[in-house]
């Protein structure tokens, strides 16, 4: 059988080439081929035919039927809602742990911390693993390891136990994420890749925002351990939605798996790509704005200012109304005006609501609603920044390479995460001014980097299009 001339790009997305064969006239036959309707004697014609019109061989026509279909948006959604969810689910019953493990608040503290890095370093890890064996595989294993290490969480005996259930946790929660960001890769670009993007980031912002106000119902009715126990079956059914509804986007033809020895060197050709670099480092710091919030308000909202549990949940899960609103709006605005526009919009915000936070702590309010207003300004540029700089540091790279790229920048936001998260942990807090220090920092390092980015690096390198330009 003539199989004709492989013509058309091996980047174009599997919808495209689906599209073209379909104009053609060729999915038809490829769908007789399939359901052993058309005999190889007529295939030739076929593919002779097709050749005078769009030159697609046979061959890819009928690869384009027979192309696992891309993962749905719940699905992904909810693989990367359930990793965010156990990074903050357990807040409100900080104190309790504490007192339970015996330990200080500032070591139960640290458990934030402990899973960012875990989380960072896996990724590292994941991407390489999912280039070389497939999408679906390892998120599979991740997803088992973080449903056992859940369960673990809820019936540690010390602080040092509790610890590293949390690694293992993060560890098989990070490849929900790392992954999930390299199947958008694997099958959307430019505008639908934004449009896929801003529904993950949704999940990264709803997870850890929604966590604590149902932390805070399940300590106040049951008990911490319930929080872990609740992850667990999170994380189970998300298993079985995986196993039953998802399909590999990176077929075995696609890949391009590295000797583990070579991994340095792709890794340290990504860190030389200033654009996939920059647009990571602005994903990182205002996304930290987040962890430091996360990280401090268990002491000023409970501890400082009295709130009960219950009440901490409500308050922290007023912020993800504003997340997803920012988000859908940066997802509409990307038809409309460039992206690094939104991009700089979104870091404005950002940077104001670190400078408010520093203000009400210097001015020793002693109230939640001085320190929400502060936090949900800077809130609202997350929702603008984060799912628009996924897309432009991926789009940088190339698919080949998506795996490992997603797992870079993601060590990038978790590692800084962790870092600020244990900075601001170690912090003496006797007001809201201890909050404000971090996200303060951390807001206006990312309005620094865009602008370094925007205005200085992009305008020094060609333009891949006309949307990345301010």
């Amino acid at each position: 059988m003539s199989d004709g001339r492989r013509v058309f790009d091996t980047g174009q997305s599997f919808h495209e080439t689906r599209q073209i064969a379909a104009s053609s006239g060729m999915l038809p036959a490829c769908r007789e081929i399939s359901a052993g309707k058309l005999d190889a004697a007529n295939i030739d014609d076929h593919a002779s035919a097709l050749s005078k019109t769009r030159r697609i061989p046979v061959r890819d026509a009928l690869m384009t039927e027979t192309k696992p279909r891309p993962p749905s948006i719940p699905l992904l959604f909810a693989m990367i809602y359930a990793g965010q969810l156990a990074s903050s689910i357990y807040l409100p019953g900080l104190p309790d742990i504490a007192h339970d493990l015996n330990t200080p608040i500032s070591s139960a503290q640290t458990l934030i911390a402990a899973y960012l890095a875990s989380f960072a370093i896996a990724q590292l890890v994941m991407g390489p693993l999912s280039d070389r064996f497939g999408r679906r595989p390892v998120i599979l294993g991740g997803l088992v390891l973080f449903t056992v290490s859940s369960i673990l969480c809820a019936f540690v005996p010390d602080i040092g136990s509790m610890l590293a259930a949390r690694f293992a946790q993060a560890t098989g929660a990070c490849a929900t994420i790392v992954v999930g960001r390299a199947m958008v890769r694997d099958t959307s670009e430019g505008a639908a890749a934004v449009q896929a993007m801003s529904w993950l980031s949704m999940a990264l912002g709803i997870g850890p925002a929604t966590a604590p106000f149902i932390g805070g119902i399940l300590t106040g009715w049951f008990g911490w351990q319930a929080t872990f126990i609740t992850t667990a079956l999170v994380g189970a059914g998300v298993l079985l939605f995986v196993i039953i509804d998802l399909e590999e986007t990176l077929p075995p033809a696609a890949r391009k798996p590295q000797r583990t020895r070579d991994l340095p060197g792709t890794y340290l050709r990504l860190a030389r790509n200033p654009v996939f670099v920059g647009y990571s480092l602005i994903v990182s710091f205002a996304s930290g704005a987040m962890q430091a919030y996360l990280t401090s308000t268990p002491i000023v909202y409970i501890i400082l200012m009295g709130v009960s549990p219950e009440v901490f949940g409500i308050f922290i899960m007023i912020m993800p109304m504003l997340y997803v609103t920012a988000t859908y709006v940066s997802r509409r605005l990307s038809f409309r005006i460039p992206v690094d526009r939104i991009i700089l919009i979104g870091v404005t915000f950002s940077a104001t609501g670190g400078l408010l936070q520093v203000i009400f702590g210097l001015w020793g309010v002693t109230t939640p609603p001085p320190v929400l207003i502060a936090f949900a300004i800077s809130n609202i540029g997350t929702g603008l920044v984060l799912a628009n700089c996924y897309a432009q540091a991926l789009n940088a790279v190339e698919p080949s390479i998506a795996g490992q790229a997603s797992a870079l920048g993601g060590c990038m936001h978790m590692g800084w995460g962790a870092i600020l998260s244990y900075a601001v942990a170690k912090m003496h807090h006797t007001s809201s001014l201890q909050l404000g220090i971090g996200q303060m920092t951390t807001t206006w390092l990312a309005a620094s980097t865009a602008l370094l980015l925007i205005f200085v690096i992009k305008r020094r390198r060609p333009p891949e299009s006309g949307r990345d330009t301010a």
